[in-house]
């Protein structure tokens, strides 16, 4: 049997799993150190272990589903082959790393049709909202080592970091301002991911896909770079330039798109002969459908949890009160405006 060697396929494989167990001992170091340096409120502490009890649940979830991907792809990689080979299972499980085609198998089984893309996009969708969330949030909140939320994001599915990030904001203080961010380049990012989502079905089983799904973890990561400003006080809209909007704007625009692009695979998975019972079936059509899937339900959970138990403090968006007198500056922007908003 003449096969090809892939071993930088197989090196990444590899690193997917180092990188992995690195980002995620990072971290949680971050959350021991902000445990260590915060005084947290009695009040937050059965929230603080909802989130880490959240947080494991999708670890464990995630575990299960993704052995599931490797073990159906090292099935189907060894089936047929001589005994002889696989008798020395490491030598196997190499042979099979730098041999199979398992990211781009997990592409084409998630793209497979409307309903299993139904629940990935339900789930890359969640992501991108919380990638801007802790973009947005994690910098107005000066949450330390924020980089490590995001890489760690990237390497595994969302609702991980996401319950992480809950569990770092309840541990962090709150502070005075707003923070408002550049709003065209943050909704380009967004229309770009949310493009790469409507391109991945069109270029399913061509070598496309691979580049679509890089293309869209990269714009993944412009909340951490957006440039920013902060507010002192928040009296009057007119403070802000046209082209700012704060963390909360931003996500109420991504809400809207996904609402509309899960309308739209809805739809489209009803042309293509599925019906509504078949929608959910799908879920556990395939592991790798489960593992984003799944995902996408613990997130929504996690969320619903953190709207419900950690109500925003009026504080945390609310400035210092302004006078009649009082003068603020937009950093970064270069503006100085008043209390009622006159430029000077």
């Amino acid at each position: 049997m003449n096969e090809t060697s892939n071993y930088f396929g197989a090196a990444i494989f590899w690193l997917y799993n180092v990188f992995a167990l690195v980002f995620s001992g990072i971290t949680l170091r971050t959350l021991y150190r902000l445990q260590q340096t915060r005084k947290t409120k009695k009040r937050n502490t059965g929230a603080i272990w909802l989130f880490c009890g959240l947080g494991l649940v999708s670890f464990a979830t995630l575990s299960t589903n993704m052995l599931k991907v490797l073990i159906q792809s090292f099935n189907e990689w060894s089936s047929g082959r001589d005994p002889i080979q696989l008798a020395n299972l490491p030598l196997a499980i190499w042979q099979w790393s730098i041999t199979s085609s398992l990211f781009r198998d997990f592409g084409e089984a998630i793209v497979g049709d409307s309903a299993r893309f139904f629940w990935v996009q339900s789930a890359l969708l969640a992501t991108l909202s919380v990638f801007n969330y802790m973009g947005t949030e994690g910098r107005q909140r000066g949450i330390p080592q924020l980089w490590s939320f995001f890489c760690l994001s990237q390497i595994l599915p969302i609702s991980f970091a996401q319950n992480l990030f809950y569990v770092a904001l309840l541990l962090s203080p709150q502070t005075e301002g707003q923070l408002h961010f550049n709003k065209s380049r943050a909704v380009l990012a967004s229309a770009v991911y949310c493009l790469c989502l409507a391109c991945a079905q069109i270029y399913a089983g061509t070598d496309k896909l691979v580049w679509i799904i890089l293309a869209a973890r990269a714009v993944l990561m412009a909340p951490l770079f957006l440039k920013a400003g902060r507010f002192a006080t928040t009296t009057t809209s007119e403070q802000v330039p046209v082209d700012r909007a704060t963390g909360d704007e931003l996500q109420r625009i991504v809400l809207k798109t996904s609402i509309i692009m899960t309308g739209m695979k809805v739809y489209q998975a009803m042309e293509e002969g599925f019906s509504p019972q078949s929608i959910p079936s799908a879920l556990f059509s395939h592991p790798a459908v489960a593992s984003l899937g799944c995902d996408f339900i613990i997130s929504a959970i996690s969320f619903a949890a953190w709207n419900y138990l950690v109500p925003r403090d009026a504080s945390a968006s609310t400035a210092v009160p302004a006078t009649a007198t009082t003068s603020v500056k937009i950093k970064k922007y270069g503006k100085k405006v008043s209390a009622a908003g006159r430029s000077r």
